[in-house]
């Protein structure tokens, strides 16, 4: 098994795939990852054991969400289709999938604003000072480097529906809840779970309302870039 991941890495397949890799576990069950620089707060063993998958979009509360229900960061950044390949097609069918999403204006305002600030890894601190220094806005920032390539360079701006997809492009979670509703979808997980717990404030990027970032040009630049989001999802501005 160890061999085929490596085989698959080394093809340069979707970045989920590379996450996946990090994921695997030679000697035992796919379920602890290890090589990451925080590798002690991630793990999978409380998907098994609450016999569910949390597909944790970036800039979502996806981190918030899994400290309450997991008490760890779960699986990172994992798509849907790394999920199936880690835990096999008939509990990935079987388990309770659930994902949060959010309004693309938004979360691209927080992601920028997150990384901006340093982001939570050196990785991210290094990327915000190599790409974010060239542009003096957020505006000029959405303007010059939003674009259909690009936004795949950094997991921050990966569209939202490439996270929830099946191989044949279709959403496979049983439950989508909207950051815009947190606490009320986080109570209905919760409850699907069995859990008793208290959602806390975890990462959260300091801002004005994203509204207050845009131009009528980079909002169309953004509504051009996520319009499957968009749709899929069924936001607006």
């Amino acid at each position: 098994m160890h061999a085929v991941i490596q085989s698959i890495y080394r093809r340069s397949v979707p970045w989920g795939y590379r996450q996946l890799l990090r994921a695997y576990k030679p000697n035992g069950p796919l379920r602890r990852l290890r090589t990451m620089p925080d590798a002690e707060d991630y793990c999978l063993t409380p998907f098994d054991e609450n016999r569910c998958i949390f597909v944790h979009i970036p800039k979502t509360a996806g981190i918030s969400l899994c400290t309450a229900l997991f008490d760890c960061k779960g699986g990172g950044h994992l798509t849907a289709r790394a999920y199936r390949a880690l835990f096999g097609s008939q509990a990935f069918d079987e388990y309770f999938k659930f994902t949060f999403v959010r309004n693309p204006w938004d979360r691209i305002v927080s992601a920028y604003t997150y990384l901006s600030q340093g982001g939570g890894n050196e990785r991210d601190t290094a990327w915000g000072r190599s790409v974010l220094s060239q542009y003096p806005s957020f505006d000029e920032f959405v303007l010059q480097w939003l674009d259909p390539r690009n936004v795949y360079t950094q997991i921050h701006f990966v569209p939202q529906w490439e996270f929830v997809v099946n191989g044949q492009g279709h959403v496979c979670m049983d439950f989508v809840g909207r950051f815009e509703r947190l606490a009320d979808d986080f109570q209905y997980v919760a409850d699907q779970l069995g859990c008793r717990c208290e959602l806390p404030l975890v990462n959260a990027s300091r801002r004005l309302s994203y509204r207050d970032y845009y131009s009528d040009a980079s909002r169309r630049r953004v509504a051009q870039i996520y319009a499957r989001d968009i749709e899929q999802f069924g936001y607006c501005f």
